[in-house]
């Protein structure tokens, strides 16, 4: 039996602009090389930093950062604050990507 997933303006909304930290952190994921997993996993804190001023603003726009209410405020439940800017929102998302790739398996760099 084949299943068609409706196509509806919510689903496609819920796809493009994932309303939890979790779900934006499953679409970067996906769409991740074995080497930008690789090189993330790796980051210190410093790099990961340098690396969130160009890849936070494409966080920013792909998520809808500011405008995605429910993102935001599952950015703020995850670092236990009461308001959040869109900078640091996608600081968390970013964060919580890296956690994930390191709680996986350990990517190394082989030389």
């Amino acid at each position: 039996m084949i299943v068609f997933r409706r196509v509806t303006l919510m689903n496609y909304f819920l796809d493009k602009f994932p309303p939890t930290v979790e779900k934006a952190v499953d679409k970067l994921a996906v769409d991740m090389t074995f080497a930008d997993r690789t090189r993330l996993a790796n980051m210190n804190e410093a790099a990961l930093i340098r690396f969130h001023h160009s890849y936070g603003i494409f966080l920013r726009s792909e998520f809808r950062l500011p405008g995605n209410d429910p993102l935001m405020r599952s950015c703020m439940s995850t670092v236990t604050v009461k308001t959040i800017t869109p900078e640091q929102a996608s600081f968390v998302i970013l964060k919580q990507l890296q956690k994930r790739l390191l709680a996986g398996n350990t990517l190394k760099v082989v030389k």
